[in-house]
Order: C-alpha cells, then structure tokens, then sequence
C-alpha cells in the first residue's frame, strides 16, 4: 500500500513539472511577439560585391601567341592573366591555343582570363635538362592504334599484350608498363595490354558417328561437319567390307575443336595359297648333295680257325 502511495505522488510531482514549464514557455513567447519589428533591418540591402572596376575593356585576341606575348597583351588590357599548361601534339611547344572568355567579350578591367599554353607532345621535355628524356604518357583507355602511334610518335617501342577482360571493351588499353610520368630514353620498349573482351564460353562440339557406314558415306558425313578424314585399311569378314569397323575420337564424342578423324575401313583377307608338291619329288634330285655322298660300305669280319673253307671247285 506504501509503495502505491509513492508511486502516486511521484508521477503527480512530475506532471505538475511538465505543467510549469509549459505555462513558461507559452509566456515567454508571447512576451517576443508582443516586441516590436525593426523594420529598418530587414529594408538594408546586402552589401555588394565590389568589383575589380567600373572601367570596362575588351578581352584581346591572344589564340597563336606566345605566353609571353599574350601575358603582356592581357596586362596592357587592364585584365589579370591567368595561364594553365596541356599537351598538345597540334601547337607548338609554349604558344597559347585556348583562351576564356573569347576574344571581344566586354570585362571589367582587373578581372580574369584564363588561357591554355601548350606544353608540347605527349611525353616532351619540360626542361633543357630533361631533354633526352621521355616521360611516359597516360594511354589507359585509349584505343590500340591511338596508344602505338602516340608511342611511336615519342620515338617509343611498343610491345602488345592481350588478354580477356569482363569489364574493359574489346581493343582498349587497359594496363601500361612502366607508369604515368615515368622518365624514359628514346627506343625503350613499353608493353601495353590491350582487352579482348569477355572471355566466350568454351565450345564443345560432337563427333558424328560413322561405325557400320561406308567410306565414301562416312568421309560424306564428316567432311560436311567440317571435320578432316584420314584412312586406314584392315582385313576383316566379309560382311565389312568396305564400310568403317572403327573411328578415332569415337562417335558421340565431345571435342573443343573441329580437327581429324581416324577411320579403320575393313578390306578383303588376302587368300593363303599352298604350295604344291614337284613331280620329282621321290626321285634323287642329281643336283642334290646327296648324289655326290659316295656308296657307305659294311665291315664283314673275317672267318674264325673253325670254320674250313669250301674246296674250289677246278675243272680237273
């Protein structure tokens, strides 16, 4: 029960708080409303932005000049000058070929022009020390033809590289070596990698299959697929004859490129003929070695003591 007390009397204290504040704030402004306005403040004018003068003058032609002409022309004018440098292969190395504002626009004296001076070819010296040097343009980007003759123009070696390329157009520069800015000597090579585009996806194509068909109805077959035939001959039965017993890659095949095809074509079994007996056969050939052996003669052993030989029979 105490704590509900509490709790009762707190939220009462912090809604009467909120109140007081409210009625504060609600009379402090009608307090700043109930002010008047100083009208005068509002009537100033913002101050002006002084200008260089209130003398006007013609911008001059300085297109074709030199830097030193056209600053000298500019001052006399009454203008400021104001000069960038860019390279440029079309004007001449430290004339003007840019200016804004154009020739004849009405200025006030004191105010700027800006003019663009050439700083020669891409790569040119910017000093007479520099002279023999080269510094190495930026070709990203650019074409293949544009990047070789901006090269060779620099009297540059150029080396192309190429490679695939999912996010650079297909004939674009999209890596150089060395860098931007880097010094060089006349005849340094300068490798450029040049994008083929995406890279396609690979290409599978099937070999037809010709087994069982003849030659000139396989070589018909394959040749019109744009595949080259090579043949080979093997004896077989002679229900295959002539037709294809085997191929090389086999029918159905996957192959990345159209290339040859081996084929086996089967061919009549040459006939075995046997050899037949001479009619001379069983006689002694006169010619053989064996003619030429002399007769082999037995040993007869003599007669023994007990034996007695046979009277010859004489005429008597």
């Amino acid at each position: 029960m105490l704590k509900k007390l509490l709790l009762s009397g707190l939220f009462a204290m912090i809604t009467l708080g909120f109140f007081i504040g409210f009625v504060s704030y609600q009379k402090e402004i009608r307090e700043a409303l109930s002010q008047p306005i100083d009208t005068a403040s509002l009537e100033e004018e913002p101050p002006l932005v002084e200008k260089p003068s209130e003398k006007k003058t013609l911008v001059p032609r300085i297109i074709g000049l030199s830097e030193e002409d056209a600053r000298k022309l500019l001052e006399e004018a009454g203008l400021q000058p104001s000069s960038v440098t860019e390279h440029t292969d079309q004007v001449e190395k430290d004339f003007v070929f840019y200016q804004r504002p154009m020739e004849g626009t009405e200025m006030f004296e004191g105010q700027e022009v800006i003019y663009t001076v050439s700083a020669g070819p891409f790569g040119q010296a910017d000093s007479e020390e520099d002279d023999k040097e080269i510094l190495m343009p930026s070709l990203l980007g650019k074409t293949q033809r544009e990047g070789e003759t901006i090269l060779k123009e620099m009297g540059l070696q150029v080396r192309v590289r190429k490679s695939y390329s999912e996010d650079v157009a297909i004939g674009i520069i999209m890596k150089q070596e060395p860098a931007m800015t880097t010094k060089l000597q006349p005849s340094e090579e300068v490798t450029l990698w040049v994008s083929l585009g995406a890279k396609p996806e690979e290409t599978k194509h099937q070999v037809p299959r010709v087994v069982g068909k003849t030659r000139s109805e396989a070589e018909s077959i394959l040749k019109n697929a744009g595949y080259e035939v090579s043949v080979t001959e093997k004896e077989d039965a002679d229900g295959n004859i002539g037709k294809v017993l085997s191929q090389s890659p086999a029918g159905g095949s996957e192959v990345p490129e159209k290339g040859r095809v081996q084929i086996v074509i089967g061919k009549k079994k040459t006939a075995v003929v046997p050899e037949t007996p001479s009619e001379n056969s069983g006689e002694e050939d006169p010619d053989s070695g064996d003619a030429l052996d002399p007769p082999v003669e037995t040993p007869v052993a003599p007669p023994s003591g007990d034996e007695l030989e046979e009277p010859v029979e004489t005429g008597n």
